[in-house]
């Protein structure tokens, strides 16, 4: 019992240095007496744009602090999605997840396939000679944050867009720690059409419901990156969320992050002037029916934010997030209307 309540003062405690430390660097600055009186609400100075608490009520929409609170709902089986390697070995055989070729620790290669057998940056480069792309990002961080993507192009070998050679390819490796070396998803022309520099993934978030123990879909998004955002489509990098209509799989309109103090809201995409605005998700309904059979697998991982890559012959399964950002889902529409949704996380304590 005292274990459990120094673990739970921990907890808070590491919970609500993190939210200070994130209104600090917050790039949107709506002033001191703004951050404590958001504070007070448990949101971000930010949120108050995202949200637009002019015209919308704040106790519809899940809290900064509430969700800095959901990191530890799926607890003790976090590790199934903090871990690539474990999520990998748990998913692989139900849905398409790219696979994990090398693990590199303290800039050492461990080959974790015995086809390909990457163990040095000379043996990743070889790999692009055959497969032209890979990837090589950290083993438990999200976001888009820290990845590194390899492709060769007219004989040429780019990291993250910057030519390199062998030697640069080492140099780089050698300092890396606790990263993976994977397999390259290319997306669909539907994906690229938004942004080809980045790959542009949907994250659906999933929930098992505490009456009946199965998974539902409360909100799903398209993710589109920008050049501010490349080489990931990280929404706070700059990128751009549209929401998915549930039923029909039609795009509504792509907003930014507020940078500038203002949310935007576009049609078309700002850069490509590719459409947003009812583009139709191929395959929808099969990819809502097989995210929830894979929800349904492990009832015991209550909590899923899937990052899903549409490719030519149907879809790839990124990761699955342990604690989702749900700023880029409820910038669209406050979660907490939801009765299901308000349920679940009053049954886990979140609110």
């Amino acid at each position: 019992m005292i274990k459990d309540k120094a673990m739970n003062v921990y907890r808070q405690a590491n919970i609500y240095r993190t939210f200070i430390r994130k209104n600090l660097k917050s790039s949107v600055n709506k002033g001191v007496s703004k951050k404590i009186s958001n504070s007070r609400l448990g949101f971000l100075s930010e949120s108050e744009i995202i949200y637009n608490f002019k015209e919308n009520n704040p106790q519809e929409y899940l809290s900064d602090i509430q969700r800095l609170n959901t990191r530890y709902l799926n607890s003790p089986y976090s590790f199934v999605l903090d871990e690539k390697l474990v999520f990998e070995s748990m998913y692989k055989q139900y849905i398409n997840v790219p696979k994990n070729l090398s693990l590199i620790e303290a800039g050492k290669f461990l080959c974790l396939e015995e086809v390909e057998k990457i163990d040095s940056p000379m043996k990743i480069l070889k790999y692009l000679d055959r497969h032209s792309a890979c990837v090589i990002k950290p083993i438990r961080n999200g976001g888009g944050y820290g990845i590194l993507v390899l492709k060769k192009t007219e004989g040429n070998y780019f990291l993250n867009g910057t030519q390199i050679d062998e030697a640069g390819l080492e140099k780089v490796t050698s300092k890396l720690n606790n990263y993976i070396v994977n397999e390259f998803v290319e997306q669909s022309n539907f994906s690229k059409d938004f942004y080809p520099k980045t790959t542009n993934t949907i994250r659906i978030l999933t929930m098992i419901d505490p009456l009946t123990n199965k998974p539902f879909i409360p909100i799903a998004v398209q993710r589109m990156g920008n050049l501010t955002s490349i080489p990931a489509d990280n929404w706070t990098q700059g990128g751009l969320s549209a929401e998915i209509d549930l039923e029909t799989g039609e795009l509504g309109k792509g907003v930014s992050y507020p940078k500038n103090g203002k949310l935007q809201w576009y049609s078309e995409h700002p850069e490509t002037k590719s459409p947003i605005e009812g583009k139709l998700v191929p395959n929808w309904n099969e990819m809502k029916e097989s995210i929830l059979n894979a929800a349904s697998l492990y009832p015991y991982i209550k909590y899923v934010g899937w990052d899903i890559v549409i490719t030519n012959g149907g879809f790839s399964v990124l990761e699955g997030n342990n604690f989702s950002d749900v700023n880029l889902l409820q910038v669209h529409r406050p979660l907490l209307r939801d009765e299901r949704v308000k349920r679940f996380y009053k049954h886990h304590r979140i609110i």
